[in-house]
């Protein structure tokens, strides 16, 4: 089965420190550019990442770009990136970081910058809710569950969760790994934050995931908005989540999600435009109520929470 590798980025990699006497970055980065534009030059289709059709050229976006652009933003820096649509399931992606080494990820998205302004809320904020999250959906039942978190960065999704007496590992091969070779296909739930958009490998990232999971009953969460109702012929990309400088390399429709899903025996469920649960074993009506009384849940308590504070 199909392993992503260092071309194929989870989620929020741990920043590497880098020698800026030892690469111009820079110029680097502008050559792979100009590489990448004489190849959109000659070619006006290529194969789908995700179901093979033909994908054709969609919109050019520059690298700077973020999704939540803020006064005193880095400029714009020149350097465009192309995204193509395909024809059938609808997926959007770029071949603008197909096969980068992971220095070039550390280097020219995942740097310090990233961390600290594009990103801020990876290292605790986030970690948090997406607990939170899961912890609602499994419903407190602790010894019923045998959890991965995929792409966690810096593992502390992971370790809240095992904070709160879950068995919970995470893997990223880019950040920190707490689960072991010896448990692939050990784990029957699965939670992926914001990784299916960073991955500029979509069929090697869902085959890895089911990889770590068990044969059995299986579900899988995944965080990612998809853009069915967000992105149209006449506005293009002008959605806030197509951003290249925060690594969404992959934008999603429904239809992309399930066939990437279906690809692997698995049935996907989305239950809002970010919200989608990839399941084996559980028939329609069960996996709709798991993700359903997880959102309650979740509602419920954040509630409860701000009514103490009041």
């Amino acid at each position: 089965m199909a392993r992503p590798h260092y071309s194929t980025p989870a989620a929020h990699p741990v920043p590497m420190t880098e020698d800026p006497a030892s690469v111009d970055w820079p110029a680097e980065l502008m050559m792979h550019a100009q590489q990448r534009l004489r190849h959109e030059q000659t070619i006006r289709r290529e194969a789908c990442k995700v179901c093979g059709a033909d994908a054709e050229l969609f919109d050019v976006l520059d690298f700077a770009r973020t999704c939540d652009a803020q006064p005193g933003a880095p400029p714009a820096s020149g350097i465009p990136v192309y995204y193509r649509r395909c024809t059938r399931c609808r997926f959007i992606g770029t071949n603008f970081f197909d096969g980068l080494t992971r220095r070039q990820w550390t280097s020219w998205v995942y740097n310090d910058a990233y961390y600290s302004s594009i990103d801020p809320g990876y290292r605790e904020i986030r970690p948090r809710a997406n607990a939170g999250v899961v912890d609602a959906m499994l419903n407190d039942h602790t010894s019923d569950w045998r959890g991965l978190d995929y792409g966690g960065g810096n593992g502390e999704t992971a370790r809240y969760l095992q904070a709160m007496g879950y068995d919970y590992a995470c893997h990223d091969p880019f950040g920190r790994s707490t689960a072991l070779e010896s448990s692939r296909g050990s784990y029957n739930f699965c939670s992926a934050f914001e990784v299916a958009e960073h991955t500029p490998d979509p069929r090697a990232f869902i085959a890895d995931v089911v990889h770590w999971c068990t044969p059995g009953r299986l579900a899988v969460l995944i965080g990612t908005h998809v853009h069915d109702d967000a992105v149209s012929d006449a506005g293009r990309l002008a959605w806030w989540y197509a951003a290249p400088r925060n690594g969404h390399v992959s934008l999603h429709s429904r239809q992309s999600l399930q066939l990437l899903a279906a690809q692997q025996g698995l049935d996907c469920l989305s239950l809002s435009e970010r919200t989608h649960l990839l399941t084996r074993g559980y028939s329609p009506s069960e996996a709709r109520w798991f993700l359903l009384k997880g959102k309650l849940r979740g509602r419920v308590r954040r509630l409860l929470r701000r009514q103490v504070a009041a």
